[in-house]
């Protein structure tokens, strides 16, 4: 079993680090997670997913035998929220699946004009009229908001790859000039969140996913220890040319224990 010494709480990535989309739990994963809470080590899952509110995310992991609560999940759209909420302008249109929108409480939702145009993956949901509305709300002041800047994803074996969110936020800032603001992995605003939530500081965390340029550049720059995984994410070539060198690497979650 591999662990990093002064980590005594956890961050994990829950895509190809947990559970694979379509295929069910990564190898060893109900085990890992019985032993963070046998030991009672604290942890949030960190995805960027932003098809599902997480309530359902947690169903969908409970449904895969890996039992969490809603309240251990941080998503994109808890800091998109919080964000608009802030600043005082709730009004929003939101490109983003109605299993997302539990997530938004208290924004005052629109589909033409607001101050804020938030973009997940709304998937098929990304037609010309959506996209126009959008643009134009951008052209008037509206300020831009990305879940993430994901070019694509991987939605399982009957579809295979296709067009995440990070594609259609590109399109929209080059036609309007807007500049997003990024909520999800790898920006420093959603790893500050997960701490927060989690109640520890950088330096007794450690961060285990299966991506280097989403899950452990930032996490890094955050200040946590990084453990990367060898999961559906994980290239050789990113991590030879990755400025951060993990602290850890394991072929699975199944092989770590505090």
């Amino acid at each position: 079993m591999r662990w990093v010494p002064a980590a005594v709480g956890a961050l994990i990535d829950l895509d190809g680090t947990l559970a694979e989309v379509g295929r069910g739990p990564m190898p060893g994963a109900a085990a890992f997670l019985e032993r963070l809470h046998a030991r009672a080590v604290p942890y949030k899952i960190c995805s960027n997913t932003s098809r599902r509110s997480r309530a359902e995310v947690a169903r969908a992991m409970a449904a895969d035998g890996l039992k969490v609560r809603a309240g251990d999940i941080v998503l994109p759209a808890s800091l998109a929220r919080r964000t608009i909420v802030e600043s005082g302008s709730a009004r929003a249109m939101l490109l983003v699946p109605d299993g997302c929108l539990p997530d938004f409480a208290g924004i005052d939702q629109v589909d033409e004009g607001g101050d804020w145009v938030v973009v997940g993956d709304l998937g098929r949901g990304f037609n010309a009229d959506r996209l126009d509305a959008a643009f134009r709300a951008l052209m008037n002041g509206a300020r831009l908001l990305a879940l993430h800047r994901n070019p694509y994803w991987n939605a399982g074996p009957e579809r295979g790859l296709v067009l995440d969110a990070g594609s259609y936020v590109v399109a929209l800032e080059h036609a309007s000039g807007a500049r997003a603001t990024v909520v999800g992995k790898p920006s420093r605003a959603f790893y500050d969140l997960a701490l927060a939530e989690l109640g520890l500081p950088a330096a007794d965390v450690l961060m285990i996913g299966d991506s280097v340029e989403n899950d452990l550049i930032g996490a890094a720059a955050a200040g946590c220890g990084t453990c990367l995984v060898r999961g559906t994410a994980f290239r050789e070539d990113a991590l030879e040319a990755s400025p951060v060198r993990p602290d850890i690497i394991v072929d699975s979650v199944g092989e770590l224990s505090p």
